[in-house]
């Protein structure tokens, strides 16, 4: 019995400490990084209102005047930074200064992470990846010079010999394949990342996807200009057997 008792007094004691280690001061909506986030303070009968706000880094903003939008004091206010906001403020609510505090997060995303997304896309970037490999392997078993001679052999009408020839030429240069699955992978990833509001890798990780889509440009410049080559050279091959092409 004096067991199950101290049972209960831990209980209640771990209770009491954890209600009190929340913090008393009110958080707001999370804001965005780069874009405008209003802070507002409802007073109908205030004549004025001045915040100050205040990151780990020090004063922000110092008591500066709010803009009066009938019941509710707002202040336009751009975060720059994925940190932790703190606002103090001061107006004479009821002809009475009266002081409210609060706070808010900036993020990457303007929200927390998003769980249900961040799993969806690792299940996205897994799936990239048996794609990726499933399409290494395809090529390695395939046999590119008798795929070439049934092209020649089974011709029938010219488009189905383009159609044939483009799908032969986008295979056989499995490079291709390989970069848009990375670049997707990348682009997925980089998703995760913003997720995360990870802010500096985030960056980072957009200048790897720019740079990899312009490569992307030249992937498929090389694709239009083989495709173009092998047709000319099929046209050749199958006028030189005299199957009517000129």
């Amino acid at each position: 019995m004096v067991k199950k008792e101290y049972l209960f007094f831990f209980i209640l004691l771990f209770l009491i400490t954890f209600i009190s280690a929340q913090d008393p001061i009110g958080k707001r909506q999370d804001a965005q990084i780069g874009e405008v986030y209003y802070i507002s303070q409802p007073c109908a009968t205030c004549s004025y209102i001045n915040i100050s706000v205040f990151n780990k880094n020090g004063i922000v903003l110092d008591n500066v005047e709010m803009i009066n939008n009938g019941s509710t004091w707002i202040y336009p206010f751009t975060p720059n930074n994925s940190l932790r906001y703190d606002v103090n403020g001061i107006g004479d609510k009821d002809g009475v200064n009266d002081s409210f505090a609060f706070w808010f997060d900036a993020t990457l995303s303007g929200e927390q992470n998003n769980i249900p997304i961040i799993i969806s896309n690792i299940v996205l970037l897994l799936s990239l990846l048996g794609l990726l490999s499933f399409v290494l392997y395809k090529h390695k078993k395939t046999d590119f010079e008798s795929w070439d001679k049934n092209i020649v052999n089974n011709h029938k009408n010219m488009g189905q010999t383009l159609v044939n020839g483009f799908v032969y030429s986008l295979f056989k240069n499995s490079f291709i394949w390989v970069y848009f699955i990375v670049w997707l992978f990348i682009l997925v990833l980089k998703d995760v990342i913003y997720r995360f509001n990870s802010a500096e890798i985030y960056s980072y990780f957009t200048l790897i996807a720019n740079i990899y889509s312009l490569g992307l440009l030249l992937v498929v410049i090389f694709m239009i200009g083989f495709f173009t080559s092998y047709i000319r050279k099929t046209i050749e091959t199958l006028s030189n057997k005299n199957w009517g092409l000129e």
